[in-house]
């Protein structure tokens, strides 16, 4: 976490800006945009972008190989391997003079394009500027390929282990931490926890001056009740919870976090942001599922897609959604008719009978939810979203009343409803073989209809239909 690049200052700042601007100009020239992984829309997706550090142009090759060995070992670790349909994954590849970082602990100095550098007292905390010269550049690259990036991380040519959050913005990482034996790779994912999920840091060893600001696995609280994780707390778990063997597998409340042994906590004794070898604690993948669905909706797609529709026919319309489904569980779906739920309604398709609403104006809607173990406290319902439709049913309906008979020998009746097209009146003795007597339109809904002989039919029935018989 920590920067120490924070305090350089430039002295020209007019010459130093110009000279960016020259050598971004130059890059580009050279710098290419590569989809590694696609999975849809970046408009619906995490968006993951790795930018080339170290990298000489004849190195492009390598950088593409190290950026797919990087990927699947993020997302093969929880949870993003349970929501790998969630991400994309893309590369640019931008030139530098040297290959590597810099190294001043042994005197070594790189010309690169993002300025990176181990710590000087030491070849593991590998950084670079929050400046212009480095977090500016990122921003501008991103900027110009695909501002839709959720989750920057520089790849550094180097083969010492190394990396770190770079300020809070762009994850950081060396290839040979790629090389580390490790189902949990823990440099690269635990520095995406940082930017992506906003987790911190929960070691013990005093960092003088870091911001004391509570992270989602980091508090001073120690009431039960109000501990942001509490809802993983069970009830006869002790609160402070004591670092031994008997509560080291459960989520509790353990002294020392945020670099502090004292007066700052952590939700679990061990967790991958405290730890090497092991993943993620229960708190920390909570935060990064909700990170997930701030930016990619459970919903991906619909039918119709425009939410406004108007039905003038009895024709079966369908609806659909199209999701994006967890690996391992499956979201589940509930249909509703005007705010009511529908039994048996649950699946991404659903099949409406315009006339079964009534003429008028009707909601449809699709409410999806992610029903995971992962998530216990959803405040903003991030795991849950609903897809409404309006809809207006004018769908022609016809009704025949009040026949009776007339001293001519004919009869009357009226027909009302709805009849856009007109309507036709047809006539039967056998309810099989009908007649069409008249086609006519109705008058603000309304309509008589009158025979004025109904001589020779021992019986008849009648029937107004629309649109008109031919």
């Amino acid at each position: 976490m920590k920067n120490f690049w924070s305090s350089i200052a430039a002295t020209n700042t007019s010459r130093v800006c110009l000279a960016l601007l020259a050598g971004l100009v130059t890059a580009r020239a050279q710098t290419n945009f590569y989809t590694i992984t696609s999975t849809g829309s970046v408009s619906n997706r995490v968006n993951i972008v790795f930018l080339a550090e170290g990298y000489r142009t004849n190195d492009y090759a390598q950088f593409l190989t190290d950026v797919t060995n990087a990927a699947n070992i993020l997302l093969t670790n929880q949870p993003y391997a349970e929501y790998r349909s969630n991400f994309n994954v893309f590369a640019i590849a931008v030139p530098s003079t040297n290959s590597g970082s810099d190294h001043p602990c042994c005197g070594v100095t790189n010309s690169t394009f993002f300025s990176s550098t181990f710590d000087y007292g030491s070849d593991y905390y590998l950084s670079f500027p929050t400046n212009q010269l480095g977090q500016g550049r990122v921003d501008s690259l991103l900027n110009t390929f695909i501002p839709q990036s959720d989750l920057a991380i520089l790849l550094v040519n180097d083969n010492l282990q190394g990396g770190s959050d770079g300020g809070g913005r762009t994850a950081i990482v060396s290839r040979g931490a790629l090389f580390v034996v490790s189902s949990y790779n823990v440099i690269l994912t635990h520095e995406t926890g940082h930017v992506l999920g906003g987790l911190g840091d929960e070691y013990t060893d005093a960092y003088p001056g870091f911001p004391d600001i509570e992270e989602p696995n980091t508090t001073r609280e120690t009431n039960r009740a109000s501990i942001k994780w509490n809802a993983w707390i069970s009830t006869n778990t002790p609160v402070p919870t004591p670092g031994t063997a008997p509560y080291s597998g459960v989520v509790g409340l353990f002294e020392g976090a945020h670099y502090h042994t004292t007066g700052w906590y952590r939700p679990k004794l061990n967790c991958m942001m405290k730890s090497l070898g092991v993943g993620f604690c229960e708190v920390c993948t909570e935060a990064l599922v909700l990170a997930y669905y701030r930016q990619a909706r459970p919903v991906d797609a619909f039918a119709p897609s425009p939410t406004n529709q108007t039905f003038t026919t009895t024709q079966a319309v369908n609806f659909s959604l199209t999701l994006l489904q967890p690996v391992t569980h499956s979201l589940s779906v509930q249909w509703y008719t005007n705010g009511v739920p529908l039994p048996s309604q649950t699946n991404a398709a659903f099949t409406l009978l315009p006339a079964s609403l009534g003429n008028g104006s009707h909601t449809v809607s699709a409410r999806v939810v992610d029903p995971t173990s992962l998530v216990r406290t959803d405040p903003t319902n991030l795991l849950s979203q609903t897809n409404t439709w309006s809809i207006t049913v004018s769908v022609p309906q016809l009704t025949l009343s009040s026949p009776r008979w007339l001293g001519t020998n004919g009869f009357t009746f009226h027909v009302s409803g709805v009849a856009p097209a007109g309507f036709s009146v047809h006539a039967s003795s056998n309810f099989v073989s009908w007649t069409s007597l008249a086609t006519n339109s109705l008058v603000a809904g309304q309509f008589d209809f009158t025979n004025k002989s109904a001589t020779n039919f021992s019986l008849r029935f009648y029937r107004a239909s629309t649109p008109p018989a031919p």
